[in-house]
């Protein structure tokens, strides 16, 4: 009975331990005694492992004492159903045999991997039930990310200064990771370079940009003006920058076009208002209509040159994007060919493979784990000429993957997942928006992040694919939590 007793007095304690491990636990994504103890050859996140026992002790017990989800658990609950609905009946159709490889197998490691992608962001979304534990999260999120950070700063001087990783600093890589350094290009704590990019792009750098634009801060001192929040953006920007991953660089710029667009009208507005002081005469009509079109378009032709020179100077430090702005009609397929100048060529035979799986079973696809089976007949001829290609096919043992969360969609839960997925972003869209302009600073604070989130993931869901990467759902988990919010109890719950 005492011990029944203590349980009950130290749980909530223990839950929020594991849940300050969770969050500090996100920048590792492939720990090597996490890996097989999960048979697991790449994602192996401890925050896996952290939100299976936050899972039994505290969700489960919430949600049987009458606990709330929040509205937007709907439509990701519907598109599980349609997942698994999809996987049970891809059963009823011959699945093509590959290399021995069984498909119960590759279906049951599929569908374990969306259920743990369902239960970060039903976690995320639920756990933070006021602003003094929304200030705690940023804290956590702010102190690992600048840890984070540091180790990254230290790669990109080892390398850029001398050349060269110390064998120490292959020591530590190896052991938070199953894989080492890369050359020239930072992976933080992460396995590769293009995760450290979606690691920044899908939590840190959105919560970081919007903290700056809101002029929010978790911790009580400044340096002057500046905040940590403000410190962590620039060198979180730079980290991305030294991934030299494409589709990272394209996700931040597509969140920074969302702000940018906000930002436009303001600037066009300021410009206006300076040039009636010039004049020292109001502008008004026709004549201020045209001016602003003006105006406007003068902005949008110095973004365009903006960007067409941060992609230039892109092409001088990356070799893959050497052939950048070299395109080439007298090929026999020329977009591929292009493609595969960028070093990027395989990755889209592997989206088209994807696609030509769609579109041969485009109601609800070929379920979870299955794509991989159909692409030997999926693969589109240009793709054969490529090594790569021929390797995985001819050599490896493993399953292809599609390389793309939205083709993948598309393949293994076709037209009707793909479209219950995109509502379930839909919904937190409009609860976004309505939540970015709250009184409450700090709510404010996550909603727009999450608008943020939303934009890079467009890209973003073109590099990964893995339901099991925590990233996304604890994203927008954070972003989704209702804490301290006007609109908290108009929101409809489950």
């Amino acid at each position: 009975m005492r011990f029944v007793t203590w349980c009950k007095k130290a749980l909530p304690t223990i839950t929020q331990i594991l849940w300050v491990v969770l969050i500090a636990s996100l920048p590792l994504t492939s720990v090597q005694l996490l890996a097989r103890l999960f048979g697991s050859d790449a994602v192996a996140s401890p925050a896996i492992l952290v939100v299976f026992f936050m899972v039994v002790i505290w969700l489960f017990p919430y949600l049987l004492q009458g606990g709330k989800l929040v509205g937007s658990s709907i439509p990701l609950f519907l598109f599980g159903m349609v997942a698994v609905i999809a996987t049970l009946l891809s059963y009823f159709q011959v699945i093509p045999a590959y290399k021995g490889i069984d498909n119960i197998n590759s279906t049951v490691e599929a569908v374990i991997t969306l259920v743990i992608g369902v239960c970060f962001y039903l976690v995320s979304s639920s756990y933070m039930k006021d602003e003094k534990q929304a200030k705690l999260t940023l804290k956590i999120i702010n102190w690992s990310g600048l840890f984070m950070l540091l180790w990254a700063g230290m790669q990109a001087v080892a390398w850029q200064g001398f050349g060269r990783y110390p064998q120490w600093m292959f020591d530590l890589q190896g052991f938070v990771s199953k894989r080492v350094l890369y050359r020239q290009r930072v992976t933080g704590l992460a396995l590769e370079p293009s995760w450290f990019a979606h690691q920044l792009n899908m939590v840190y750098l959105p919560i970081w940009l919007s903290a700056t634009i809101k002029g929010f801060t978790a911790h009580n001192k400044k340096l002057g003006f500046l905040t940590l929040e403000n410190f962590l953006l620039m060198a979180g920007i730079g980290a991305l920058l030294l991934t030299l991953s494409r589709v990272g660089l394209l996700a931040f710029i597509l969140m920074f076009t969302f702000f940018l667009i906000k930002l436009h009208t303001y600037l066009v507005e300021k410009t206006l208002a300076h040039l009636s002081r010039k004049q020292e005469e109001e502008i008004s009509g026709e004549r201020k209509k045209r001016l602003k079109v003006i105006v406007s378009v003068l902005f949008i032709i110095a973004y365009m040159i903006l960007l067409v020179l941060g992609l230039w100077i892109f092409s001088k430090v990356d070799p893959r994007m050497e052939n950048l702005f070299s395109f080439s009609f007298g090929n026999d397929n020329p977009l591929l060919s292009y493609f595969n100048e960028l070093s990027f060529g395989e990755r889209v035979v592997y989206w088209l493979a994807g696609w030509n799986t769609f579109t041969e079973h485009p109601i609800l696809g070929v379920g979870l784990g299955n794509a991989g089976y159909y692409f030997p007949k999926a693969i589109t001829p240009y793709g054969w000429n490529l090594i790569e290609v021929r390797q995985l096919v001819y050599r490896s043992s493993n399953l292809m993957n599609v390389k793309s969360l939205w083709v993948r969609l598309l393949a293994e839960t076709g037209m009707v997942g793909f479209s219950f997925f995109c509502g379930w972003l839909y919904s937190m869209v409009v609860k976004f928006g309505k939540k970015a302009n709250s009184q409450k600073k700090l709510v404010s604070v996550y909603a727009t992040a999450g608008i943020f989130m939303l934009c890079a993931l467009i890209a973003e869901g073109f590099s990964i694919d893995s339901f099991a990467m925590p990233y996304l759902w604890v994203g927008l988990g954070l972003a989704s939590a209702d804490f301290a919010d006007e609109t908290a109890k108009k929101e409809s719950h489950i």
